[in-house]
């Protein structure tokens, strides 16, 4: 098995959750990203764990990213970001994924599903 950390989403510059202000390099704010997983099983294939923002978001952020989060997240919109991208220059075909796992429902974990329209979703049903 061998997995992949995948940045599907660069977003604004955070400042570290539950830091003081104090200045030093241990507090100094850093990107955020949408951070996804592809497991590259024996048995099933590559498993993509969330999808980050997908191809189809790209077109009209406001419209399926919600304008108000766009303007928060500020996301970098950048198609070689997507899973889609990720996965083929990993070597596979969008197909070769059979399984995703959500994490949760946020639109930065789920956008890329579309992507993947062949795939069995996974998600807790809470």
């Amino acid at each position: 098995m061998r997995i992949h950390h995948l940045n599907c989403g660069s977003l604004r510059t955070i400042p570290p959750l539950g830091s003081d202000p104090a200045p030093g390099a241990a507090h100094r704010a850093r990107p955020a990203v949408c951070h996804c997983l592809l497991i590259e099983t024996d048995t099933d294939g590559p498993i993509l764990v969330d999808t980050g923002i997908g191809t189809t978001d790209l077109r009209q952020p406001d419209r399926a990213l919600g304008a108000d989060w766009v303007a928060y997240a500020q996301p970098v919109l950048d198609p070689r970001e997507s899973a889609l991208h990720q996965v083929a220059r990993l070597g596979y075909e969008p197909r070769d994924v059979r399984h995703i796992v959500l994490t949760h429902l946020h639109r930065d974990h789920t956008g890329g599903l579309a992507d993947f329209p062949h795939a069995r979703v996974h998600v807790h049903p809470d």
